[in-house]
């Protein structure tokens, strides 16, 4: 009977760890972030935009192409004020593979300063709240 007593308290002890180890709070609080990133008035074509907080937490990142960007990976970007990096890439949308290997066609290419990207003097706010925040990029 004693062995019972045992099986019992060994299973709600189970149970409070699986539960323990269940929580929905793990990390920086986040939220999803869209927007467009435009350079002396036309659309990025392709690139990287990444938020970086000012405080602890992730650096969040996603591409950009033909202007837009959507940052969702791992929930978002963390909550509050964060450094914005944001990087053109060439880009081969529209572009045949013929016309590439032939050398006929090249990518779109732009370029950002760096004062947009490795040294970037831009910033944002990722507010707390429901749904997706959008935030604008208008480089000049």
């Amino acid at each position: 009977m004693g062995s019972f007593d045992f099986r019992i308290v060994g299973l709600i002890g189970v149970g409070l760890l699986v539960l323990g180890g269940c929580s929905s709070e793990s990390g920086p609080e986040r939220r999803v972030v869209t927007g467009r990133v435009t350079y002396q008035g036309e659309a990025v074509p392709s690139g990287e935009i990444r938020l970086a907080p000012e405080g602890d937490g992730p650096v969040s990142a996603a591409q950009i192409t033909n202007g837009v960007f959507e940052i969702a990976h791992r929930g978002g970007a963390v909550i509050g004020p964060a450094k914005v990096m944001i990087v053109a890439v060439p880009s081969a949308a529209g572009v045949s593979q013929d016309d590439l290997d032939s050398g006929g066609a090249q990518p779109k290419t732009i370029t950002i300063p760096a004062k947009y990207n490795e040294e970037s003097v831009l910033s944002t706010e990722v507010e707390s709240g429901e749904g997706k925040q959008t935030i604008d990029f208008d480089l000049e």
